[in-house]
C-alpha cells in the first residue's frame, strides 16, 4: 500500500513537470500607466510637456479607445482637425491620418501589441493656447485584450488660467488712449473696458495680433456759432487720475480681468485761490504801487483789470477797494466786484491768467498763460457764487448798448486750451475797445489757434456756492499736446459779459473758488 502510493505521487509529479495535464494560467489584465507619474493624479497643464502613457496588454491588443471630456476640446474644435471625442486606435477610420500627425499610434501600430506607448505630449499643451479659464480636460483610456478583458483609467489634465490680460503701461493722456494685450481671446469673446464699478462696458478695438486700444469716441455737432465741435463720448477714452477695468468677455461673462491706474494729472496754480500777495505797478512817473494779486508770493498765473487803477494809494485805505480780491468772510476765495468808478465809470470785477497793463485811462487784459499739459480734461469744474442785476450802464462805445440798457445782465465763466505764439490783448477803457474775441465763436486768433474751449453763462443771482462743470467743446481733437506752446491755458471770470465795453450793471459780485480739472 504505502508502495503504491509513493509511485502515485512520483507520477502526479512528473505530469506536473511537464504540464501535459495542467492549465495554462490566463494572461494577466492590461496595464495603463502614466510615464514618470501618477495617472490617478491631476497633470498641470505647462508648455512643453510630456504626457506618455505606457499600455501593456500581455493577452494581446483588441480594443483602444479614448473619449475626450474637454471644455476645450469640444466637437466642434476637434472636427475642425478631423477628430472626435471618441477616437478608436484599433479603428481609427477616416481619422487614422490626423491621429499620425499627433503622433498617435492606430490600426496595426496597435492592434495585437502586448505593449505600446500612447503619446499625446503635442496635444495637451494647445489646450492652454485655445483656452483660458480653470478647468479640467479628461482623457478616458480604455484598453482591452483578446481575452476581453479590459481596464479603463482616466488621465485628467488640470488647466490653471494664466493671466491672459496685461496693461501695456502706455496710456496718452492727452490723446486719451491706452494699450492693453489680450491674449487667447476666445471666439466670440470680445475685450471690454470701464471705469472702475462703473455700468457699462466699452468695447476695445483690435490694433494688430494681441493687442487691443482703449480710445476717445468723439461725437461732432455744432455750437451756437455754428461751429463745428467736438466732445468726447461718455465712458470712453482714458483719463487722468482713474482707475479702470479691463475684461476678456464671453456671453457677457469675464474669462479675465485687470485693473489699472492712470497719473494723477495737473493741478491748476492757485485753483484753490487760498494764495494772495502784492505785486508792484509802476505808473508813468515812476511811482511804485502795492496792488492785491491774486497769486501766492512768487507765483505769476492769475491777474485781475482795474485793480492797478484803483490801489493808486501805496497801501492807504481809500474808497478805492480792489475789483478783485480775497473775500473777506470767505478767506481763500476771490471776490470779483463791479462798481462805478468816480461815479461815472462802469468798472466790471473779472479774474484772468495772464497779466494786466494799465496806462492812462486804459487797461490791457494780455490773456493766456504757459501751461505744462499732461492730461486732457474732460471738463473745468468750479465753485461760484454770484449776484445778477439788471444792466444800469451802457458804455458810450458799445455798438450795440442800446438794446442792453436795462436788460437783465449775464456773468460768465470760460476756459480755453489755446496754442499761441503770443498772449492776446483785450484794451478798453476811456477809449474804443479793441481785440475782443470769444472762444465759443472762432477757431484760432492772430496768435495762434484755439484747441477747445469751455463755457458758464451766468443768468442769475445765487446766493449759495454752485458747483458747476463747464465741459469742453473741441475744435481739433486731433491736436497734439500744447504744453510746448508759449501760452496754452486760459482761463477768465466777469461780473458781467460785455465788461469789454464797459456795459453792465454795476452791483453785480461774483465769487470763486476750487478751479480744478474733471478727468
Amino acid at each position: 500500500m504505502t508502495m503504491a502510493m509513493a509511485m502515485m505521487a512520483a507520477l502526479f509529479v512528473a505530469c506536473g513537470d511537464d504540464g501535459t495535464d495542467d492549465e495554462t494560467p490566463p494572461p494577466a489584465v492590461p496595464t495603463i500607466a502614466l510615464d514618470g507619474g501618477d495617472i490617478d493624479q491631476p497633470q498641470e497643464i505647462t508648455n512643453p510637456m510630456s504626457v506618455k502613457i505606457g499600455v501593456t496588454a500581455p493577452g494581446a491588443i483588441a480594443g483602444f479607445t479614448v473619449t475626450i471630456d474637454s471644455p476645450a476640446l469640444t466637437a466642434e474644435m476637434l472636427a475642425t482637425v478631423g477628430l472626435a471625442t471618441e477616437l478608436n486606435l484599433v479603428n481609427p477610420g477616416s481619422m487614422a491620418e490626423a491621429l499620425g500627425a499627433l503622433g498617435f499610434p492606430s490600426g496595426e501600430a496597435v492592434s495585437g501589441k502586448t505593449a505600446l506607448t500612447f503619446d499625446i505630449s503635442k496635444l495637451v499643451p494647445m489646450i492652454a493656447q485655445i483656452y483660458n479659464e480653470t478647468s479640467d480636460h479628461k482623457f478616458i483610456l480604455k484598453v482591452t485584450d483578446a481575452k476581453g478583458k479590459s481596464t479603463t483609467k482616466t488621465l485628467t489634465c488640470h488647466l490653471t488660467g494664466k493671466v491672459a490680460l496685461a496693461y501695456n503701461n502706455d496710456a496718452d493722456l492727452w490723446a486719451n488712449t491706452a494699450t492693453v494685450t489680450a491674449a487667447n481671446v476666445p471666439d466670440g469673446g470680445s475685450v471690454q473696458y470701464r471705469v472702475k464699478g462703473a455700468a457699462d462696458w466699452t468695447d476695445a478695438v483690435l490694433v494688430e495680433g494681441s493687442k487691443y486700444r482703449l480710445a476717445p469716441v468723439y461725437e461732432t455737432s455744432k455750437n451756437a456759432a455754428g461751429l463745428d465741435v467736438h466732445t468726447i463720448k461718455a465712458g470712453t477714452g482714458v483719463f487722468a487720475a482713474t482707475t479702470y477695468e479691463v475684461r476678456i468677455a464671453k456671453d457677457g461673462q469675464a474669462v479675465d480681468s485687470k485693473e489699472f491706474a492712470t497719473a494723477v494729472g495737473d493741478k491748476i496754480p492757485n485753483g484753490d485761490m487760498s494764495g494772495w500777495s502784492k505785486r508792484i505797478w509802476i505808473d508813468g512817473s515812476n511811482n511804485e504801487f502795492p496792488i492785491t494779486y491774486p497769486n501766492p508770493e512768487g507765483m505769476k498765473v492769475w491777474d485781475s483789470g482795474n485793480n492797478a487803477f484803483l490801489e493808486q494809494n501805496n497801501g492807504e485805505e481809500t474808497l478805492f477797494t480792489p475789483l478783485c480780491r480775497q473775500d473777506e468772510t470767505e478767506p481763500g476765495t476771490a471776490r470779483l466786484q463791479a462798481r462805478m468808478v468816480l461815479g461815472f465809470v462802469f468798472a466790471p470785477g473779472n479774474m484772468f491768467t495772464g497779466d494786466f497793463d494799465y496806462s492812462g485811462f486804459s487797461g490791457t487784459v494780455n490773456f493766456g498763460k504757459p501751461y505744462a499739459w499732461t492730461a486732457r480734461p474732460r471738463a473745468l469744474k468750479v465753485r461760484y457764487k454770484a449776484q445778477i442785476g439788471k444792466i444800469d450802464k451802457v458804455g458810450s462805445y458799445d455798438p450795440d448798448g442800446a438794446s442792453y440798457q436795462d436788460k437783465q445782465d449775464c456773468a460768465r465763466i470760460f476756459v480755453a486750451v489755446v496754442n499761441w505764439k503770443a498772449q492776446h490783448g483785450v484794451t478798453s477803457g476811456m477809449t474804443a475797445p479793441t481785440g475782443m474775441w470769444d472762444p465759443a465763436t472762432a477757431k484760432s486768433l492772430d496768435e495762434g489757434a484755439i484747441l477747445g474751449y469751455g463755457d458758464l453763462v451766468i443768468t442769475q443771482t445765487a446766493t449759495g456756492w454752485i458747483e458747476a462743470t463747464l465741459p469742453f467743446n473741441w475744435y481739433a481733437k486731433d491736436a497734439a499736446n500744447p504744453a510746448s506752446a508759449p501760452f496754452s491755458l486760459v482761463i477768465s471770470c466777469a461780473t458781467s459779459m460785455r465788461g469789454d465795453y464797459l456795459t453792465g450793471c454795476s452791483t453785480n459780485t461774483m465769487q470763486v473758488d476750487d478751479f480744478e480739472w474733471a478727468y
